[in-house]
């Protein structure tokens, strides 16, 4: 295995001028001490140690809470150093999915007449008391249904929101004989952001031994970019993030389609020979395919996608044909 930092297929141009990038993007992660932690153990507990041993200004107390260096790790080959990328040719079929996530909320009578009090621009005060007063049946409608039987809408409605919370066979009962249900005033509310995940797959068919090792080095590369580190105990306690990626796409040296934040790998699938089991003759495989599945860091935000416009993030309505 080579110690290369950077990793091209196909090595020879082709012609084609679609061409992605994969860079790893290294994390400058803040040991506990360095973040606002310590400050809000301090502010929580005035200064006391809240183990009991002490003041947490006592050096020796800082030192069993906080530790006095790093995590201490084995050494990783050299090739982790400094930042690592792949290019790739540009794939086609390429799937950009965004989306928001909606989830449904009933109002009731309780909520619709304070959506109703929202709406007219009543007062805080007001918008409460809309909420309150719809808390209980109408007294009248609650009368009538006494006085002459379930025969308006009101008081059927009366005795619906009584027996809800009551007994549900009555309800039942109500709602099958008047025909009549409460409503639920059901709503759509804003519930968050979904986060991206985009999935890339390759058929690398070496022509040259060259690269028939260079499609092996991008494979391992991948792969060891997906883990991530383990603490250097004996019970490997704790897991170290691994590297981002931040994935380019260009066609001719222009950046083609949306952009995308960096990115965790969290999948790589890789079948050899997926046509056939034929091999070259220093035992390589005859063609390899690779998918990788990426997620984004994050959700997305109206301001995120305003500002890659405004990048200059350009989308060429042509992007060229003879894609791999």
């Amino acid at each position: 295995m080579t110690l290369n930092r950077n990793f091209k297929f196909p090595l020879e141009d082709d012609g084609y001028k679609g061409r992605i990038t994969f860079e790893t993007v290294q994390e400058n992660y803040k040991t506990l001490p360095e973040t606002v932690f310590n400050g809000l153990i301090e502010s929580r507990t005035g200064g006391v140690d809240p183990v009991g041993t002490g003041s947490t200004d006592d050096p020796t107390v800082k030192k069993s809470l906080y530790g006095t260096q790093k995590t201490q790790r084995g050494p990783l080959p050299p090739r982790f150093d400094k930042r690592r990328k792949a290019t790739l040719y540009l794939p086609g079929a390429l799937q950009f999915q965004d989306n928001v996530e909606y989830t449904n909320v009933d109002l009731g009578i309780i909520g619709q007449g304070a959506f109703n009090a929202i709406q007219a621009g009543q007062s805080g005060r007001s918008v409460l008391g809309a909420a309150t007063s719809n808390l209980l049946p109408d007294f009248t409608s609650i009368q009538e249904a006494f006085n002459f039987g379930l025969r308006s809408e009101a008081a059927q409605v009366a005795a619906l929101r009584l027996t809800s919370k009551l007994s549900p066979e009555v309800q039942g009962a109500i709602e099958t004989g008047t025909g009549i249900a409460l409503n639920p005033n059901r709503r759509s509310t804003l519930r968050g952001i979904g986060v991206r995940q985009f999935r890339f797959t390759f058929k690398m068919i070496p022509t040259s031994p060259e690269e028939a090792r260079e499609i092996k080095d991008i494979v391992q590369f991948f792969r060891e970019e997906m883990y991530p580190d383990t603490s250097n105990d004996a019970l490997n306690a704790a897991l170290r993030f691994p590297n981002k990626f931040k994935i380019k796409m260009f066609y001719d040296s222009k950046k083609v389609a949306t952009k995308i934040l960096p990115s965790f790998l969290a999948n790589v699938d890789v079948v050899y020979n997926s046509t056939g089991m034929s091999f070259h003759k220093d035992g390589s495989f005859q063609e390899t395919d690779l998918s990788l599945s990426f997620i984004e860091e994050r959700a997305l935000t109206k301001r995120d996608i305003i500002n890659e416009v405004e990048s200059d993030y350009v989308l060429p309505s042509v992007i060229g044909t003879g894609a791999r």
